[in-house]
C-alpha cells in the first residue's frame, strides 16, 4: 500500500470517527464520511466495504493501542512493583489520549446499541489485551506471583486503574487525572494488586542474592 493510498485510509478513518462521535453509527452516512474526508464515495468504499467495516477498522485501532501499552516484556532483573508501575503508567497515557477518548466513546455506545458488534468488539479486545496476562504468567514461573489465572488477573489490574482514570471520564465527562491523582491511581492499585498476587518468596520483589 503506497504513502497516499495509506494516509486516504487514514483520513476516511478520522473523518468516520468524528461523525460517528457527532451523530452516532446508525445517523452516519457513507456520504457525510466521504465528505468529511474530503474523498468520493466510490474511495470510501474501495476501502471499507461497508458502515460496519469502518466500526471494526475503528475499534481494530483501539484494541491495537491496548496491545501496544500491555506488551511490557518480563524482566527477572527489576522489581516486580517497579515493572508493574510501568504498565499502570503507560496504560494510563494511553487512557488520557483525546483520540483514545473519542474511539472508547464510539466504540462503547455502538456495543451497547448492537449485540453483533459487541460481542465481536469484546473478543477482539480479550485478544489484544493479552500483553499483561503474558507477563503474569512470566512473574509467576520465576516465582515471584501467585497467579493461577493471567486473563482474569490482568482484568483485575485493568480494572483497579479504568474505576478512576476510564469510566468517570466516558460516563461522567470527568477531567483526565492530574499528576497527584495519576500518582495515587498507581500507588494504590499496585499496592491493591500486589498485596494478593504477590509471593512471600525471596525472589517476591527482586532476584534473590541481589
Amino acid at each position: 500500500m503506497n504513502t497516499l493510498t495509506q494516509q486516504k485510509r487514514e483520513d476516511i478513518l478520522d473523518a468516520a470517527l468524528t461523525e460517528f462521535e457527532a451523530r452516532g453509527f446508525r445517523e452516519t452516512s457513507m456520504d457525510r464520511i466521504a465528505g468529511r474526508a474530503q474523498a468520493s464515495k466510490r474511495t470510501v468504499y474501495n476501502h471499507f466495504a461497508s458502515k460496519e467495516a469502518l466500526f471494526d477498522a475503528i475499534a481494530a485501532q483501539l484494541s491495537e493501542r491496548v496491545h501496544q501499552v500491555t506488551d511490557y516484556p518480563y524482566d527477572p532483573a527489576l522489581p516486580i512493583d517497579h515493572q508493574l508501575r510501568t504498565i499502570g503508567e503507560q496504560m494510563l497515557d494511553m487512557l488520557a489520549a483525546p483520540s483514545f477518548v473519542s474511539l472508547a466513546r464510539v466504540t462503547l455506545v455502538e456495543m451497547i446499541r448492537s449485540p453483533h458488534l459487541a460481542r465481536k468488539t469484546y473478543l477482539l479486545f480479550r485478544e489484544r489485551q493479552s500483553g499483561l496476562a503474558v507477563w503474569l504468567a512470566e512473574a509467576t514461573r520465576d516465582g515471584r506471583l501467585l497467579v493461577d489465572d493471567p486473563v482474569w488477573a490482568a482484568d483485575q489490574f485493568f480494572g483497579l486503574i479504568k474505576s478512576f482514570a476510564f469510566w468517570p471520564q466516558i460516563l461522567g465527562d470527568q477531567p483526565i487525572p492530574d499528576e497527584k491523582t495519576r500518582t495515587r491511581i498507581l500507588d494504590s492499585s499496585v499496592a491493591m494488586f500486589l498485596g494478593s498476587y504477590q509471593s512471600s518468596g525471596p525472589a517476591a520483589n527482586v532476584r534473590a542474592g541481589q
